[in-house]
């Protein structure tokens, strides 16, 4: 259970230090006082992602040389944001690799931003599972990184004016492996996810929600797919089928939510998704910290008293609200109330 955060030069906040002695917290402020930025510096801790942006440096305040997130649970963690990268620390000692770092604070976070798992773009998909499934599995990290490694060394091979053919079979075959691997990883992932959403929408009496993995390539026979795509790829020198183009559609009575699916709708398939990959957390690594950002508000009275149910499941729990009379009565009777402002 998180104890005491620490923000140094992290987005509005040059100094800020918040002790927590509490399972439920609850900040509440006005907009744009920087709510949303304390659950973000939890989630990057964790994860050493943000969940606001794919370019760290922004979180760091303008003007300032670096950013410093600190945070006590059982152990010390510490990350560090500047102009050369970060740095992960636990306990003060330096990790260098950052498989070695996730995983050692679990966090399941739901935001407005999750929308984008709902109508965005195939790239939020595949991020959502490359990040996921690497916290969770550290063999997923690893031969990610292989793939990665494989890919652009094909890519580059393909953009030569003369291509070593056998060279280009040698890495096609071992990227089709590591594809392999990766595939089942996600397809793995995907079923779990899809079996703990069928209790979920009995339990939030919400519509039928059913994830499909749409691969570019046959996964029964990945490297014939490679190789018919051959000459298409040597025209265009690059490698067209993968990983790396693969993604997943949401289909909410088996429609496509994308197309079909209505803004409250949305709302409930991310929240659904959210706390569908809780289960699978708990499952692999024990009750993670939840992370809830503003969510309550948008509910009706029945969604709410489901979603009690889940946070009043879990060890520690953040909140996010511009008004702390949105937070049910079972929630905030239990909480801490913390004021954000500027």
């Amino acid at each position: 259970m998180i104890k005491s955060i620490r923000l140094t030069n992290f987005r509005l906040f040059e100094k800020k230090e918040i002790n927590v002695n509490n399972s439920f917290v609850i900040f509440s402020g006005k907009n744009a006082t920087g709510k949303t930025s304390v659950l973000e510096a939890i989630y990057l801790a964790s994860t050493t992602k943000s969940e606001r942006t794919n370019d760290l440096s922004n979180v760091i305040t303008f003007g300032k040389e670096y950013s410093k997130i600190e945070i006590d649970d059982d152990k010390k963690y510490k990350v560090t944001i500047s102009k050369d990268g970060k740095g992960l620390f636990i306990n003060n000692r330096e990790i260098k690799k950052t498989g070695e770092y996730i995983g050692n604070l679990n966090v399941c976070m739901i935001s407005p931003s999750d929308i984008s798992l709902v109508n965005g773009s195939k790239l939020e998909k595949r991020r959502f599972l490359d990040l996921n499934i690497s916290l969770l599995d550290k063999m997923y990290l690893n031969m990610s990184g292989r793939y990665k490694k494989l890919l652009n060394e094909r890519n580059a091979l393909l953009k030569e004016k003369t291509i070593d053919t056998v060279m280009l079979n040698v890495l096609t075959s071992d990227l089709s492996e590591a594809l392999k691997a990766i595939y089942e990883a996600r397809i793995n992932f995907l079923n779990k996810l899809n079996n703990y959403l069928k209790s979920i929408c009995s339990d939030m009496h919400i519509e039928s929600i059913r994830l499909l993995y749409e691969p570019t390539y046959n996964p029964d026979d990945i490297l014939k797919s490679y190789e018919a795509k051959l000459s298409y790829d040597m025209f265009n020198k690059i490698t067209s089928i993968g990983s790396h183009r693969d993604s997943f559609k949401i289909l909410i009575n088996e429609n496509d939510a994308s197309q079909f699916a209505s803004e409250g709708q949305s709302r409930i398939i991310y929240i659904a998704l959210k706390l569908a990959l809780k289960k699978i957390i708990t499952e692999s690594k024990g009750e993670p910290i939840l992370l809830l950002d503003d969510i309550f508000q948008a509910l009706d009275n029945t969604r709410i008293a489901s979603l009690t149910k889940y946070v009043k499941e879990s060890k520690q729990v953040f909140i996010t609200t511009t008004s702390v009379l949105d937070i049910p009565d079972d929630i905030l009777s239990d909480s801490v109330v913390i004021r954000i402002e500027n």
